[in-house]
């Protein structure tokens, strides 16, 4: 885009372009990846993009409410999932600010009948998900009979008390709805508030996010509805009373919110510079490795460059919010299908910001003996194996022991996944091995895996 950009620019004391006609070309581009990845007339999304203190592009697709063929449009507010963790973060380091709260403390200094296995969990566990403590959303029985059902937040942890820890403190990194609701308990018996009214009084009032809310069954207006998708097609979403999710989960904010909501963060305006230094900084774990996520908010790569990052699912609705320092490029992607896929938009976004080049993930018609030839087990590393087979006449990939991925020939000698922006290539290396080589959101150097 850039480069097209560019070259409008040098036209315009030739041909008398206006610099509204070069606004206009790059409104388009954002609003082609739009219509290429949503229907009109189904569920779809609100976007905004902020690069360098200034909204570049906000724009909506596809149906607030089917039954009433009601558009989406970036005033829409949709509930937002995990995105809730990075405000109950920040609201934990406020509390830590105002001399409330250690990071170091115990968490049974707040949750004192919350059993731990006589391990010390303490709140930078909880914020960096290395407590050990388990993860109630993966409990079949409360997503079957449970969720549902009116609840408080002590109620809450009485069941969440009944899972066993996963691992000592410390040990490893492993995803926990269950700390992030301990946070929000932490954070009332901290302040004296509740969790939706610190949060709505520290943040939401103090930043000027006006369609913010926690969720509930209060009216909201211009609150989107939610899909899932059904053996029969999409159908309104499940429902969930809000109490579960709490403090892991049930804030609903818009596009615009957000974009406010992080320029805030990043630029001091909630918490000190140290404070969100900690939040973007990956965890040292027990053995010296650190994770990929630091409080609320996870560390990645697009391309060549670092992103703070999170995502969010929760009946109805998917999300993706990612800022890449380096380019002060924010983008937030908010859907309202859970069956969506808002990462892959918003990397799209990002690369027609950026000038990243986007392969052509189409089918290509691939000689079955040549398929035949890339199958087999691809080592990484002594602990990782990468492998291609084929089931009717279909080609798939798997890692380890893990979950199989169909993968869709787009050259000769390289393969998509479907719905998103990894692919692989297979090569031969200086020797003439056969290497697979792993493109993981367009990145710039592959993960190299050999054939066995």
């Amino acid at each position: 885009m850039k480069k097209l950009m560019f070259g409008v620019v040098l036209s315009v004391f030739s041909l008398n372009v206006s610099f509204a006609d070069v606004l206009e070309v790059e409104q388009k581009n954002y609003e082609i990846i739009l219509a290429e990845n949503i229907d009109i007339d189904e569920p779809g999304v609100a976007v905004i993009v902020s690069k360098d203190g200034r909204v570049v592009f906000k724009g909506a697709r596809g149906l607030a409410n089917l039954e009433h063929n009601i558009p989406l449009t970036t005033d829409s507010i949709f509930r937002l999932g995990s995105l809730t963790k990075q405000f109950t973060a920040a609201a934990i380091m406020i509390l830590q600010e105002q001399n409330k709260i250690s990071l170091k403390d115990n968490i049974h200094k707040y949750v004192p009948d919350f059993p731990t296995e006589g391990n010390d969990v303490t709140i930078e566990h909880l914020l960096t998900h290395t407590s050990g403590i388990a993860n109630y959303t993966e409990d079949e029985e409360i997503f079957a009979k449970e969720i549902q059902v009116p609840t408080t937040i002590d109620d809450m942890l009485i069941r969440f008390s009944k899972h066993p820890m996963k691992f000592k403190p410390g040990e490893q990194m492993r995803y926990s709805n269950t700390g992030y609701v301990l946070l929000g308990k932490i954070i009332e018996v901290a302040s004296g508030q509740s969790y939706a009214d610190f949060i709505n009084e520290n943040i939401f009032k103090k930043i000027g996010m006006k369609s913010s809310h926690y969720g509930g069954s209060k009216i909201i207006h211009n609150r989107a509805n939610g899909y899932d998708m059904s053996p029969n097609g999409v159908v309104n979403a499940m429902y969930i009373d809000m109490m579960w999710p709490h403090a892991a989960g049930a804030l609903l904010s818009t596009v615009e919110d957000l974009n406010v909501w992080f320029t805030a963060l990043r630029n001091g305006a909630l918490v000190s510079n140290a404070s969100y230094q900690k939040m973007i900084e990956p965890f040292k774990l027990n053995d010296g490795s650190v994770s990929n996520y630091g409080y609320g908010l996870g560390i990645g790569k697009i391309h060549q460059h670092v992103i703070i990052t999170h995502s969010g699912g929760i009946p109805g609705f998917a999300t993706d919010a990612f800022y890449i320092p380096s380019e002060d490029l924010y983008i937030a992607v908010l859907s309202n299908f859970s069956g969506s896929n808002p990462n892959l938009i918003s990397k799209l976004l990002a690369a027609e910001v950026l000038d990243i080049h986007v392969p052509k993930f189409e089918p290509f018609k691939l000689n079955e003996s040549k398929v035949k030839s890339f199958l087999g087990d691809y080592r990484v590393d002594e602990s990782t194996v990468r492998t291609l087979s084929m089931e009717n006449e279909k080609v798939y990939y798997h890692r380890n022991d893990g979950p199989k991925f169909e993968i869709i020939p787009m050259s000769e000698n390289s393969f998509y996944f479907e719905n998103t922006l990894t692919y692989i290539v297979i090569d031969e290396d200086e020797e003439g091995k056969q290497i697979m080589k792993f493109y993981s959101d367009l990145a710039v150097s592959p993960q190299q895996a050999t054939k066995l």
